[in-house]
């Protein structure tokens, strides 16, 4: 298996493997041969923080448009909507992670992954251009941590 990007988040790497394609909402695809199967990266996952729950606003079988709601995550650090990465129809849900979504952190390249969606993938991003979008977005995220940590202190 090839080497992982790494990218700093502060001092803490986020790994970005290189055998799947990666959505600006911070989701990997993993081409499974009639769509992609999808999960948060472990940079989405870090910043969440400890996820303790996961809900579904969409079933099998639902078409979705790319950036359309389905779903929300709530963890320790943050409650996120889940929106869909690409344009296509859900194919599967995963279960497992809906009964125990600390996979969400333990293993967010594996027994992690969220849904399934038949489509053409349009729009996602090789590894190199995902690696270069949090470089880009890195700062802001960075801002709006500082932020969150002054509004507990106070």
């Amino acid at each position: 298996m090839a080497k992982p990007l790494v990218f700093l988040m502060g001092r803490s790497p986020a790994f970005i493997p290189v055998d799947r394609r990666y959505a600006r909402n911070h989701m990997w695809a993993m081409d499974v041969g009639q769509g992609f199967r999808f999960g948060l990266s472990a940079y989405a996952a870090r910043l969440l923080g400890d996820v303790r729950h996961l809900q579904w606003s969409i079933a099998r079988g639902s078409p979705v448009d790319r950036g359309s709601a389905i779903g929300y995550v709530e963890a320790s650090k943050a409650t996120s909507d889940l929106v869909a990465p690409v344009d296509g129809r859900v194919e599967e849900l995963h279960g497992e992670v809906l009964a125990t979504p600390s996979l969400l952190n333990s293993a967010p390249y594996d027994a992690g992954w969220l849904l399934r969606i038949a489509g053409e993938g349009l729009g996602l991003l090789s590894p190199q251009e995902y690696l270069a979008h949090l470089e880009a977005v890195w700062p802001l995220a960075q801002r709006l941590l500082k932020g969150q940590a002054g509004a507990r202190r106070s």
